[in-house]
């Protein structure tokens, strides 16, 4: 059975967590609206300790097939050799045979085919969350509050003082 003061704080560190989120994404677009490319400074804690380095990168340099049939035609007619002919299911059919055998609970397709190539299981349990409806504003109320310290404190100091690789 799951307790309230872990259910509680699943709640709250979800709202916390999105709001992080929210914080940290208003942070950086204000730092890319101020920075230029290659501006790097320290983070400095009020007592004078360096906390880290904040920069703003330019961006890596990618490539990716934008156009895969495009691109094969042209390899096919510039390097013929390294085009390779391969069999291939269409994804669209591959989708109806991985949900019909999931919809039967095993590898048989809608027509009772025993279909090869294809295992069905089942994933471990995990925890889910869900914040009730306007339930965000009460919980941080609670928190700032101080309603909430003593839950919260059970599960955010160890994390806190673990440290950056959770030990």
């Amino acid at each position: 059975m799951i307790s309230n003061e872990v259910a509680l704080a699943e709640v709250v560190l979800k709202v916390m967590t999105e709001r992080l989120k929210q914080a940290k994404a208003n942070a950086d677009a204000e730092l890319s609206a101020t920075a230029l490319p290659g501006d790097r400074t320290s983070a400095v804690l009020p007592d004078g300790t360096v906390a880290g380095m904040v920069g703003h990168a330019k961006g890596r340099t990618t490539a990716r097939v934008t156009d895969r049939l495009t691109l094969t035609a042209w390899v096919q007619e510039t390097y013929p050799s390294e085009v390779e002919m391969v069999p291939a299911i269409r994804p669209a059919f591959e989708k109806v045979l991985l949900d019909s055998c999931k919809a039967n609970g095993a590898n048989v397709d809608a027509n009772g085919y025993e279909v090869p190539g294809i295992t069905v299981g089942q994933g471990e349990p995990y925890p889910t969350t869900k914040v009730a409806d306007g339930a965000e504003d009460a919980i941080a109320s609670a928190y700032q509050s101080g309603q909430l310290a003593e839950v919260m404190e059970r599960f955010t100091r160890p994390a806190i003082e673990a440290g950056e690789r959770g030990e």
